[in-house]
């Protein structure tokens, strides 16, 4: 066993093995058996390598490299919009909340793809509706019914990050201006009287009777 590899081997903490074997200029079947013999000195796992590998400098800037492009590629080959956005309505939201499900582990049943795909969306717009949900579920807690959450999500994301009375206050003022703009019954219009008709009487003129006269 050579200079380098016993240094290796030297290691007190998985960022230090990291940081050393990076610096060997060896082979990965080298490193790999070096590894195995690490871990069984020193108790550690392999998972707390590959976290201590994922946080070092040196793989974070390798996962950058390129990530912008990936990133672009991924969100055209799921557009699935047409050029047209999703109008959410309350059926559209109770479903997207019936299929946007976490399992035992914590993860999303189904992948925000698969969601676009299912509702003619985008990846940014699946991801919009989850931003909304997380907040939403601050706001309301865990147990709020599923009708109020179907509310809330229908609110802009500008209103639900100033808080649940922000939202109250909104579906209020909607509310009375809706009332407000609530035509009033018609009321039958009078007939309008018609003029009556004047008469003008004829002044009675009565004749003078002659006397008579006797002779």
């Amino acid at each position: 066993m050579n200079k380098t590899e016993i240094t290796i081997l030297e290691s007190r903490s998985p960022e230090d093995y990291i940081d050393r074997s990076l610096k060997a200029r060896i082979s990965p079947a080298a490193k790999a058996k070096l590894a195995r013999l690490w871990m069984e000195s020193t108790g550690y796992a392999k998972e707390d390598i590959l976290h201590a590998r994922n946080r070092h400098p040196y793989w974070k800037r390798k996962k950058m490299e390129g990530s912008a492009e990936r990133t672009k590629k991924r969100l055209a080959e799921h557009d699935y919009s047409r050029g047209a956005s999703v109008r959410w309505n309350e059926t559209l939201v109770a479903e997207f909340l019936e299929l946007n499900q976490r399992g035992s582990d914590g993860r999303y049943e189904q992948k925000d793809w698969q969601l676009a795909e299912r509702f003619g969306a985008t990846i940014p717009s699946i991801q919009y509706m989850r931003r909304k949900l997380s907040k939403v579920e601050l706001l309301l807690g865990s147990r709020a019914p599923r009708a109020k959450v179907v509310d809330y999500l229908l609110r802009a994301e500008s209103v639900l990050a100033r808080g649940k009375d922000a939202v109250e206050e909104l579906k209020s003022a909607r509310k009375g201006s809706v009332v407000a703009k609530k035509p009033k019954a018609a009321v039958p219009e009078k007939k309008a009287a018609s003029p009556k008709k004047i008469v003008v009487k004829k002044p009675i003129v009565k004749r003078a009777q002659k006397k008579k006269t006797g002779k």
